[in-house]
């Protein structure tokens, strides 16, 4: 098989893969660059990622050529560097709507941002931990979905997105993988909500050290926004003790009236506004911000009922504050 047969039917098994034979996508837009830097290798490297330019087309060769494998288990022969120390991190409810990477699906979450960095400068590498997936590598591509775990579903409005608690398949999958990963030697770091921590037997807690997220909305973005500033002067260990202090001096936040030019004013906290406009993807954090009167405003949502003459839309629908 020529190079140019081989890049032909890796096109033709992805596009099959996802289902766009005639529709465009930003994977097989990314898939024509990736291609133009095979020209450089021979067959046998295209299938070395020690040789590959880009870790997530490498990813679209295993899973097309190794569909039959798991994934961890491709990682773990493939990837150059000896993994001792990794992070695991929670999924988030800001996805994309495209399938993509792991990394690429919850990139528009904020929180997820902080941890991937954290964890990229702290780490030999990380994994997300899905309601619907299990533990994936990040540059695994996973489809869109709308759930979320949770375990106490009574007092909370989550409209169309299906609330739901592992079953027994996925517990045994996440203790099958964490039992992989610990027969490699790896060390497991648990970043992650409480909900996502307290679900597993006690026998899978054994497997993973857990960081004990702060309590609160928003109270563990700031933690992860100092930590990473902190890994330049201190041990990982220091930072992850930083995170998961209970002694951190935040502010306690108060009902407010939140003010907004095509919703009703609404008076309450963040996390409830969050809640409330759930279909509106609030981002608690940025709620708690403006209740704080750190930002003047978050998808329009004001506290000072004076900016609302200067809030606008621009083309893409973002509200900005006029100068």
């Amino acid at each position: 098989m020529t190079i140019q047969e081989f890049k032909t039917h890796i096109e033709e098994e992805l596009r099959h893969k996802l289902k766009c034979d005639n529709e465009p996508t930003p994977i097989l837009d990314r898939l024509e660059l990736h291609l133009k830097d095979f020209d450089d290798y021979d067959l046998t490297d295209l299938l070395n990622p020690k040789n590959m330019k880009h870790d997530l087309y490498a990813s679209f060769l295993f899973q097309i050529c190794f569909p039959s494998r798991i994934k961890m288990e491709i990682d773990a022969e493939y990837t150059p560097i000896k993994k001792k120390r990794i992070a695991i991190v929670s999924c988030k409810s800001h996805k994309q709507d495209y399938t993509c990477s792991a990394d690429e699906m919850y990139s528009p979450s904020t929180m997820y941002k902080l941890q991937k960095e954290f964890c990229l400068k702290g780490y030999d590498d990380y994994y997300i931990i899905s309601s619907k997936y299990g533990i994936v590598h990040h540059t695994q591509i996973i489809k869109p979905y709308d759930i979320t775990l949770a375990m106490n579903t009574h007092s909370k409005n989550y409209q169309d997105i299906e609330i739901q608690s592992w079953g027994e398949d996925m517990l045994k999958l996440i203790d099958e993988q964490l039992t992989w990963m610990k027969k490699k030697g790896w060390e497991i770091d648990y970043h992650t909500s409480k909900v996502y921590y307290s679900l597993l037997p006690k026998e899978t807690k054994a497997k993973i050290n857990y960081i004990k997220q702060p309590p609160g909305v928003g109270a563990a973005r700031p933690r992860y926004e100092q930590a990473i500033k902190m890994l330049d002067e201190k041990t990982l260990e220091e930072c992850l003790k930083f995170i998961s202090s209970k002694n951190q001096n935040k502010p306690k936040e108060q009902d407010i009236w939140y003010f907004h030019k095509e919703y009703p004013p609404f008076f309450g906290t963040s996390a409830k506004i969050a809640t409330q406009y759930k279909e509106l993807n609030l981002d608690g954090a940025d709620m708690w911000k403006v209740s704080m009167g750190r930002v003047k405003h978050a998808k329009g949502w004001v506290k000072d009922k004076s900016l609302l003459s200067r809030l606008h839309k621009n083309d893409k629908g973002q509200w900005r504050l006029k100068k």
